[in-house]
């Protein structure tokens, strides 16, 4: 049992779930977690209040000498309970905004005769609030279906609604906007009924469907809802978002660019090829082993692998070694000058040496500025890399960027394999973060662009990025805006898809409830509606959008 089952006992609802609707529920929504209800007192009493003023309704005409006093206390028995207050998301310095206008709306409805809907109107708005404290019990279990070790991922799961991002705030402040707009249109339409006492009962039907309509929660608990869905989803994929941000940031970014090396490539280096230049191939891979000894550079790993020589050992006769950031490593070894590195390092220092044609990277050797020949390292193509750049451009990505230290002859070939739109070769990380401004002024100061790689040496490209996405992260590895935990490239289309989809459903769920709201107020005030129709239709788009936002918390199996 999840460690938060204590909250469905003080969840109040009209109705309890029976279990055929809970496991038909469930395989609608591909929900994991159990969808339990709990039958309370405080549900009897308060359909037994709905049921009272609908009673005292019929009996209203035979009091008309006390009628407000009648309506004020019947309205009063069928409030929504104090205890729902702490689910509700729109309040005002505590006050329960959306309960005095529903409750207003009641008055209203009773003072002008409409029995019937009186109760309707307080029923509804209970039954929306019931639905969205029954949704915050499968916010508040999701976390507990991560796996304990996914700690990071569990964490921005728990905290995934902390803060709100620019988009939710400005949609908060825009149902603000809305809430007090409606409940103007309300004041006025109820003041107009001083200047039409002969149809003061037309007035206020206008000023109890305003009323009615005033409510913008469906449309602010469908946004948490929606956010929340797009961290679990992704969680579930292992998939992390370091910020509030991140998923609506993401999806806006039509540019990536990837650095090469751990990404497209599987980051595991292999030495293709050795060109000695007046020493012998054993040679050149020795003195490149023992100037890169103390390097930690997976290229440096790869060159002492091949010449044997055991992690962590400095042979005897190295005194200095220079790690030249993005250039390679400067030596001194048994009184020699070694440089091990590519060809900008070779460039910096005034030594000629042979441009090979070759794909991968080279490592250039020169012992005493004498150019001593280069050894070509390889990585392989990760697999499915090809389907996961399509895919990422069948999602909206209008341009692929690879950036990489390669010659380049060799990236152009793998870029052109890859269908890549652009390749900047033979760069240093620095030079990749100008890679990155160059692309944004080309693009424009408004394009959002993201930059990928594996978190080794991207430091100077993640800064500039918009959205910085590592892949495989490793224990040094700077944080990254999205993190994913895989090797599997095809996560990254994934991820993208999944904040596409939250973008798509929280558009959707905001233009049809605002604009059902609108259509629903023209034509209560018109008289073409009645009431209790009005607060029905209001209940079941808002129920439908806040049962849609729940289903994201599925996006990462539907986006495969």
């Amino acid at each position: 049992m999840s460690k938060h089952s204590s909250a469905f006992n003080t969840i109040p609802s009209v109705l309890s779930i029976p279990e055929k609707l809970n496991a038909w529920v469930r395989k609608l929504l591909g929900l994991r977690f159990p969808l339990e209800r709990h039958f309370s007192g405080r549900d009897l009493g308060l359909a037994a209040g709905a049921g009272l003023l609908l009673l005292l309704g019929v009996l209203i005409r035979a009091l008309a000498p006390l009628r407000l006093y009648v309506c004020i206390l019947a309205a009063l028995t069928a409030a929504v309970p104090p205890a729902l207050q702490g689910w509700k998301l729109f309040r005002w310095k505590q006050a329960p905004l959306e309960e005095i206008t529903w409750l207003l709306s009641a008055l209203l409805a009773m003072l002008i005769g409409e029995t019937t809907a009186a109760p309707l109107i307080l029923i509804f708005a209970d039954l929306l609030t019931q639905v969205e404290a029954y949704t915050l019990l499968h916010r508040d279990a999701a976390p507990d279906y991560l796996a304990e070790s996914d700690l990071k991922l569990r964490h921005a799961v728990e905290t995934a609604d902390a803060e709100k991002s620019p988009e939710r705030s400005a949609l908060a402040s825009a149902s603000l906007g809305f809430y007090a707009l409606y409940v103007l249109i309300a004041l006025i339409f109820a003041v107009c009924t001083l200047f039409h006492l002969v149809d003061w009962k037309t007035w206020l039907h206008r000023t109890m469907i305003f009323l009615v309509l005033a409510s913008p929660s469906a449309v602010l608990f469908s946004a948490l809802l929606t956010h929340f869905g797009a961290v679990y989803s992704a969680a579930k994929a292992g998939i992390l978002f370091a910020g509030d941000v991140t998923p609506e940031e993401f999806s806006r970014c039509r540019t990536f660019a990837f650095s090469k090396t751990g990404t497209v490539t599987d980051g595991r280096f292999m030495i293709s090829e050795i060109a000695p230049v007046g020493v012998s191939e054993e040679e050149l891979l020795r003195i490149a082993a023992v100037a890169e000894c103390r390097s930690e550079h997976p290229i440096a790993m790869a060159l002492k692998a091949a010449a044997g020589l055991r992690e962590g050992v400095v042979p005897e006769g190295v005194l200095e070694t220079k790690e030249i950031s993005g250039r390679g490593v400067s030596t001194f070894f048994s009184g020699h000058h070694i440089y091990v590195g590519n060809a900008g390092l070779l460039e910096e220092n005034g030594i000629w040496y042979k441009i090979p044609s070759k794909t991968g990277s080279a490592v250039h050797v020169a012992v005493d500025s004498t150019y001593r020949g280069y050894i070509m390292i390889s990585d392989a193509l990760r697999e499915n890399a090809f389907e996961a750049l399509e895919e990422l451009r069948s999602l909206g990505a209008s341009s692929l960027v690879m950036l990489t230290g390669d010659v380049r002859s060799g990236a152009r070939t793998l870029a052109s394999s890859l269908n890549f739109d652009m390749v900047k070769p033979e760069l240093n990380p620095e030079e990749k973060g100008s890679a990155v401004r160059y692309l944004r002024s080309a693009h424009g100061d408004g394009a959002r662009i993201a930059c990928v790689g594996d978190g080794y040496h991207d430091a100077g490209m993640f800064r500039e990025a918009d959205i910085s996405v590592c892949l495989e992260p490793k224990a040094e590895t700077p944080e990254a805006d999205v993190t994913i935990f895989s090797e599997d490239i095809t996560r990254i289309p994934l991820a993208f898809r999944i904040c596409r989809m939250t973008e798509r459903t929280l558009l959707i769920n905001s233009a049809v409830l605002l604009g059902v709201k609108l259509l629903l107020a023209v034509l209560g005030a018109a008289a073409v509606l009645q009431t209790g129709l009005v607060a029905a239709l209001d209940f079941l788009f808002g129920a439908a959008a806040v049962i849609y936002a729940l289903t994201c918390l599925t996006l990462e199996k539907r986006g495969r």
